[in-house]
Formats: structure tokens, C-alpha cells, sequence
């Protein structure tokens, strides 16, 4: 049997009513042992599995192995694991047959009380098995078709089912399929656009989860997916579930009226509303810079925190890339050290009886030699809350500490050694990656074309995980005269990599000599519903003329 390490990452947001994590530590033994099953599909598997094998680490009371072998396992390699989730297929050779030992100890497994998950694809396979047909269900049959990758309205039917239970509808831009073969011994929790989308059932003393859902990559990294199939994996292994659903997914509905209350150490400071997160702000930790994540409006989470693409992207947060040619963006290795460290020297909180907040604080840049050379003061002001809107104003000055001090970025097109993604440094948003059908609207009047075009504000829009309008702007309060400053936007759906930035260094390096300084003043507004070009407008005159 082949396996591939699993990676452990366990995420340190502090707050369980935001976490899909379980709601309690386990010891490693104790955890749920899991089985992923690859090496074969007709999607693109390689890409599956690495979502499958981060959905798993991600919750601390799994433990993932991985085999592009599964033909070769028997029931005594399975016995070591409470639960094997399958990505593996071979289609077209819809008449393949695993050997004996194989068939024999997988069945052996499930019907001693081993647990089985199936999503999508992995199920159209083993035509001419009869016992897999007993234990699987949702395959692709001659009846079935689907259409073009879409948004899809999941909904739950079943709220007494453990997996199901306390979870809301979500949508997923997904493929679908229609009329797939159903098993009648599987009992259905949920429809996708009136398709059964999610089903359990049970072999011997075993539990088995299938979803139709996770056609790709980009579906897998829904909230709504990889929250269905880490409770059903759990429900599958153990017949319980104890993880906690995101609170964007849960069904509870927030009285009417208000109950705002802080919850602050030394690492956080987060504004809440009945238990629910409104805006978290999180320093001193781990990922080496201060960020905002989570960031809410209504039920929509605007912000993503070290996705698996760029692990040094955190939410909201400012970062400069080269600093005398040290780096201070990316981190370098598989932890989350950058050769560049943020360090901040100094904090101070506020926080007002009309639940707004200020953020002050006193920061040095330097390299790994401890010597300081750039040092800055940040103030960020946090509007009272709105169920629709947060606005949140930075006041950022920097001032050179070397004798002389280079602020440079990754070279533009048209540069030497010039990247077609280079350009980036400064305050930057990166957003969750369940929002779908991006737009923007901007200052310049361009709405096709942003990245490298210089102005005063910039709009980015999208479609929320239930279906509603939410979005970002970004103000400039004044641009710099001899800056480079210039919009930095990403557009790709695929990943999905949704960023933009007002990217101080875009279009030229900056020098400072010593105690030389600069300042930089923002107005960040997040925001549910429609919004138009003259809102905008408004909003920026008002914002420059108070």
C-alpha cells in the first residue's frame, strides 16, 4: 500500500462558533483515522485529493493517510483506519474488478462497522460488483446527464439526521448531475436544485455518506461542501457528530434585536453579535502579521485566512514585500516565518460604548538579524456595527530607521525580469473563496479592465454563499505624489483567487533615507446589497470631505 504523509494543520482561530472544528481536543490516538482513497478518476484527482487531504487536516480530530493503491489493500490494512473516503474511479473501464482480497476486505470492513464516503464521481464505478451496488449509490447511468458547471441551491430536507442537523441550505458553483441511479436503502438529507444531493446509509454494522457534490477543486473549497463532508466522515466513523457547523451555515436566526458584546486577549480583539462573529482582529499569532478575519456583513463571510494557494494571504492585513531586499510577504518553508519579520513593539485598544473601535499600533520591520529598519504607526478605526455595512479607516505613517531604506516589489511587465503577476505589496484584501461571479466598479470608469490603472477608489462585488450581493471598496485618501501606487486586482474563479489591493509600489520601488517618513490614510467599506457607481462617488467625497 502506497501513502502519502498527511500534513497536520490545525487552525488556531480562538473562537468555536467560528471554527468547523471539533468542539473538543483529542489525543492522537483517539482521533478518527482516515483512509483517502486515490490514484484514478475521471476528474482531475490529483487536485481532489490535496483539498480532501487539507479538509481533513484542518480539523484537529482527524488524521489523514492517503493510497494510490486502493487495488491492493486487504481488511487487515483497513482495520487500522475508522473510515476510508473514496476519490478513485476508473472510468471508462466501467467493468474493472479490484482483486479478491480487496473486494473482500473493503465489504468485510464497512459490514464490521468501518465507515464509507462517497462524493461525486467516486461511486460510478464497479458496474459488475453486485455488493458494491448494495453499499453505493448516485452512480452515473445511462439516464444520467448534467449541465455546465453553475451555481447550485443546496438545500436540507432532513434536520434530524446528525450530518444534517442545525446545517442551512448554501449555494455551490458545481457541476450537477440529473437522474443518477438511487439506491432505495439510502435515505436522502438534502436536494441540489431538486436533485437528491445528499444521502446516508448503512451495510452490516457500517455507515455510509455519499454527496453529488465536489466536482472540481474549486467546488471542494466551498464552506458548504467541505462542512457536509467532514460531518459526514465523522458520522460515518463514529455514528456521532460533534463538529461545530460555520457560522454562516447555521440555521439559528439572530434575534432582531442586538446583543453586542467584545471578546478580547492578548492575540484577539472581536466584536459579536448574540455569539456570532460581526468582525475579528488578530495579532501576535502565528501567521506573523495583524489581520482582520473573520470579517462579516449579515450572514456573509467576506474574508479567507491562509488558503491553500497562498498560505501567507490573511484576510485583511497590510504587508510589504521587499524591504531592502529582504522579503516580508511570502513565508519561506512549510511554516509561517517570513525572512522579513513584522514585529509589533506596541498596542492600545479602545473600545466605545457604541461598539466601535480603535486599533493603534506601533510596529518595526526587520530581518532575521533583529536590526531594525523601518518602523511604523497604524491606527485603524472600526465603525459602530451595521448588519449591512462595516467601515474600517487606516492611518498608516512609516518612517526609515537605516540610512537608506529600499520598499520594492516583484517587477512589473516591461521591467527586467518582469512578472505578469508582479506588482503587489501594501493593504490588501483576499476574499472567501465560497463567493461567486465577481465584478467591480471603479474610480477610473473601467470595469473590464483594473490591475495597474491608478485611482481614487475601487469596488469589487460578488454572489454570497446564500445567494445574497456582498462586496468591498477601498478609498484612497489621497494618492501620493512620486508613488507607484496603482490597483492590484486577481479575477480567477478556478482557484477561486479573489484579491485586490491599492498597491503602494505597483508602478516603481520607493527609497527612503533615514528618518525620512510617509503616510498612508484608507476607508475600507464591507458591505450586503446592491451598489452602484454614484453610491460610491458619494461615499468617497464623503470620506475626503467629512
Amino acid at each position: 500500500m502506497s501513502h502519502l504523509p498527511a500534513f497536520r494543520f490545525i487552525a488556531t482561530l480562538l473562537l468555536g462558533c467560528f471554527l468547523s472544528g471539533c468542539q473538543h481536543t483529542e489525543v492522537a490516538d483517539q482521533k478518527i483515522r482516515v483512509l483517502i482513497l486515490s490514484g484514478s478518476n475521471n476528474h482531475e484527482w490529483k487536485a481532489t485529493s490535496a483539498v480532501l487531504q487539507t479538509i481533513f487536516d484542518k480539523q484537529d480530530c482527524f488524521v489523514a493517510d492517503l493510497t494510490v493503491r486502493p487495488d491492493t489493500l486487504t481488511y487487515s490494512s483497513l482495520q487500522h483506519y475508522h473510515v476510508v473516503v473514496s476519490n478513485w474511479n476508473s472510468w471508462p473501464e466501467n467493468g474493472l474488478r479490484w482483486p479478491g482480497p480487496a473486494e473482500e476486505g473493503l465489504l468485510r470492513f464497512i459490514r464490521e462497522g468501518g465507515g464509507m464516503v462517497f462524493f461525486h464521481a467516486s461511486s460510478s464505478v464497479f458496474y459488475e460488483w453486485p455488493e458494491f451496488r448494495q453499499i453505493s449509490t448516485a452512480s452515473w447511468e445511462e439516464q444520467t446527464h448534467h449541465g455546465k458547471m453553475a451555481p447550485v441551491q443546496v438545500t436540507i430536507q432532513n434536520q434530524d439526521h446528525p450530518v444534517t442537523k442545525g446545517l442551512s441550505g448554501f449555494v455551490v458553483f458545481d457541476e450537477l448531475w440529473i437522474d443518477a441511479r438511487q439506491n432505495s436503502v439510502f435515505q436522502i438529507l438534502g436536494q441540489a436544485s431538486g436533485q437528491p444531493a445528499i444521502m446516508v446509509g448503512e451495510y452490516g454494522k457500517g455507515r455510509i455518506f455519499h454527496t453529488i457534490l465536489g466536482h472540481d477543486a474549486r467546488s471542494m473549497r466551498n464552506t458548504g461542501f467541505r462542512t457536509l463532508l467532514a460531518r459526514g466522515t465523522q458520522w460515518a466513523a463514529t455514528g456521532e457528530v460533534t463538529l461545530n457547523i460555520p457560522q454562516e451555515l447555521q440555521t439559528t436566526v439572530v434575534p432582531e434585536q442586538a446583543g453586542y458584546w467584545w471578546l478580547e486577549n492578548d492575540t484577539i480583539l472581536a466584536l459579536l453579535n448574540h455569539g456570532d462573529i460581526i468582525w475579528q482582529f488578530n495579532y501576535n499569532t502565528r501567521y506573523g502579521k495583524p489581520y482582520f478575519h473573520p470579517v462579516f456583513v449579515g450572514r456573509s463571510r467576506i474574508t479567507a485566512l491562509s488558503p491553500d494557494d497562498h498560505r501567507w494571504h490573511l484576510g485583511q492585513w497590510f504587508s510589504w514585500k521587499y524591504i531592502n531586499g529582504v522579503n516580508y510577504w511570502e513565508y519561506s518553508g512549510d511554516g509561517y516565518d517570513s525572512e522579513g519579520i513584522t514585529e509589533i513593539t506596541g498596542s492600545v485598544v479602545h473600545k466605545e460604548a457604541d461598539f466601535s473601535a480603535q486599533i493603534m499600533l506601533d510596529i518595526q520591520y526587520h530581518p532575521g538579524d533583529g536590526i531594525p529598519v523601518l518602523k511604523e504607526s497604524r491606527t485603524i478605526s472600526v465603525s459602530p456595527p451595521d448588519q449591512e455595512l462595516i467601515s474600517m479607516d487606516y492611518q498608516m505613517s512609516f518612517e526609515a530607521l537605516a540610512e537608506e531604506v529600499t520598499l520594492d516589489r516583484t517587477p512589473i511587465v516591461g521591467e527586467p525580469d518582469g512578472k505578469s503577476w508582479g506588482g503587489y505589496a501594501g493593504l490588501s484584501l483576499r476574499f472567501n473563496q465560497d463567493l461567486i461571479d465577481a465584478g467591480w466598479i471603479s474610480a477610473s470608469g473601467s470595469n473590464s479592465q483594473v490591475n495597474g490603472t491608478t485611482g481614487d477608489w475601487l469596488y469589487m462585488g460578488f454572489g454570497g454563499l446564500h445567494g445574497e450581493k456582498v462586496g468591498s471598496a477601498i478609498f484612497i485618501a489621497e494618492q501620493k505624489a512620486g508613488m507607484g501606487e496603482a490597483w492590484y486586482l486577481i479575477n480567477n474563479p478556478d482557484l477561486p483567487f479573489y484579491y485586490f489591493s491599492p498597491a503602494i509600489l505597483y508602478l516603481k520601488p520607493h527609497q527612503l533615507q533615514e528618518g525620512e517618513s510617509i503616510h498612508f490614510d484608507y476607508r475600507i467599506k464591507h458591505r450586503t446589497g446592491p451598489v452602484t457607481r454614484e453610491m460610491l462617488v458619494t461615499e468617497y467625497e464623503n470620506y475626503r470631505n467629512p
